[in-house]
């Protein structure tokens, strides 16, 4: 948008300009403030006062010729350029709404199979946790499979770089199951570890494998020295009523069997839903187009580098630490998360369009039915919980939470092609007019 600034508007916001400059000049034979504007001008500059002025002037000019215009901004605009400055012409870039065309939206049909639980996953699932129950105690006698050792580990290349330190690790009483799974701190460590008793060391080389989590150490030759600190036996319980009774509320071994099983069916399905619930979207959005303005990306990466701070904080590490150990900027890291900003971007930008496509809608009665639920497992805390979330900006954001909710069902809904689930456009546009409290807190 290019603006023309009337010559008397230029003039009057250098005069103001040069007054504020002159509360912080000293300027002989006058007060602060109180100089003639040609006597300002000569002793800070006409520069000076121009970019004085022109930070209020450009954002009054700006906000006229909004209201002057049918443009409707999404935020704030920018000013880019002077283009003259005889006349004095402005030229600003103005963020306007995203726009999202979904297309045939409603046609995507993307194939959904129920999750099934097997028999073998479900013994393995019930092995595990016999395994975990297992009664661990000091063993006078060498290790064994299935023991539990206690070491002190160091190892170091073999072969360094120049300029490279060899140390890899060191480590002091570190907990290891002799088992064929052990993969820490090597491959096979069990294997060494067999017949080793507490107070003995024991020195080995090995090589770090291809798939080793530690990419600069795979496949590179490391020598190990071992001391054992402890050996344990472990005695793994026989399934009874009475392990599966000690185990939380089951009245029997086949109850717990049972549910078990549930449990398992319900962690598959709702991993199945949430897979699929990502197709839809991924298909979705790859038949949408979309239009936005940048400055919503900008918003999307900071989100993440704010959520990247607080994870870090979590392991008592700051974003500027981090930085410093990988040896990058944080204009390195924001490339890095755009790819990931730009995703969830135009996710919310398809569920935004679904809402209002589909005529979604969350009235009062479901936010205070979704409160009660929140402050239900608090039970007598119940009170004092509801107060921290039932308030304006709690009811907004569980109002969107909810909405969202309904997107996700509609698109799955339509995506399985469960038509008799979908209520049609036309049967909700015919539905009362919703209040304009309503329609806002839907725009938001």
């Amino acid at each position: 948008m290019t603006v023309e600034v009337p010559e008397e508007r230029l003039q009057a916001a250098m005069r103001s300009a040069a007054r504020r400059l002159a509360q912080n000049v000293k300027i002989p034979g006058f007060r602060p403030g109180k100089a003639p504007y040609e006597v300002i001008l000569n002793k800070v500059g006409h520069e000076s006062i121009f970019e004085e002025a022109l930070d209020g002037l450009g954002q009054e000019m700006y906000r006229e010729a909004i209201k002057e215009s049918d443009l409707n901004p999404y935020a704030p605009g920018t000013l880019e350029e002077i283009v003259s400055k005889d006349p004095l012409v402005l030229r600003f870039t103005v963020p306007l709404e995203p726009n999202v065309e979904l297309g045939d939206y409603r046609e995507i049909r993307v194939p959904f199979e129920s999750p099934e639980v097997s028999d073998e996953e479900f013994e393995k699932v019930l092995e595990e946790i016999r395994q975990s129950r297992a009664l661990i105690e000091p063993a006078d006698r060498p290790a064994q499979f299935s023991d539990v050792v206690i070491i002190d580990v160091t190892s170091e290349l073999k072969e360094p770089e120049e300029g490279e330190d060899a140390s890899i690790m060191d480590m002091k009483g570190t907990e290891i199951l002799l088992s064929e799974d052990a993969r820490w701190p090597i491959k096979g460590i069990a294997e060494h570890l067999v017949g080793i008793e507490a107070g003995k060391e024991l020195d080995f080389d090995a090589t770090f494998p291809e798939d080793y989590p530690v990419e600069s150490l795979r496949q590179r030759e490391a020598k190990f020295h071992i001391k054992c600190v402890e050996v344990k036996s472990r005695l793994i319980p026989e399934w009874s009523d009475d392990l599966a009774q000690s185990m939380g509320e089951f009245n029997d071994l086949l109850d717990l069997r049972l549910k078990l099983r549930d449990n398992l069916i319900h962690s598959a399905q709702q991993e199945a839903d949430s897979n699929y619930t990502e197709e839809v979207m991924a298909a979705l959005v790859d038949k949408a187009g979309f239009e936005y303005p940048p400055i919503l990306l900008e918003e999307g990466i900071d989100e993440l580098v704010t959520e990247w701070s607080k994870s870090l904080a979590s392991q008592n590490m700051t974003l500027d630490d981090y930085l410093k150990i990988e040896g990058k900027k944080l204009d390195d890291l924001r490339e890095e998360l755009l790819p990931q900003a730009q995703k969830r971007l135009l996710k919310a930008l398809v569920l935004g369009k679904i809402v209002e496509e589909e005529n979604l809608k969350v009235d009062e009665q479901e936010i205070t039915e979704q409160i009660e639920r929140m402050v239900e497992p608090f039970k007598e805390r119940a009170g004092e919980f509801r107060k921290v979330i039932d308030n304006p900006e709690g009811r907004r954001r569980i109002r969107l939470d909810l909405l969202t909710e309904k997107a996700f069902q509609r698109i799955i809904a339509i995506a399985k092609g469960e038509g008799d689930k979908i209520e049609s456009k036309e049967e909700t546009e015919s539905e009362e007019k919703p209040s304009e409290t309503e329609e806002t807190s839907e725009k938001e």
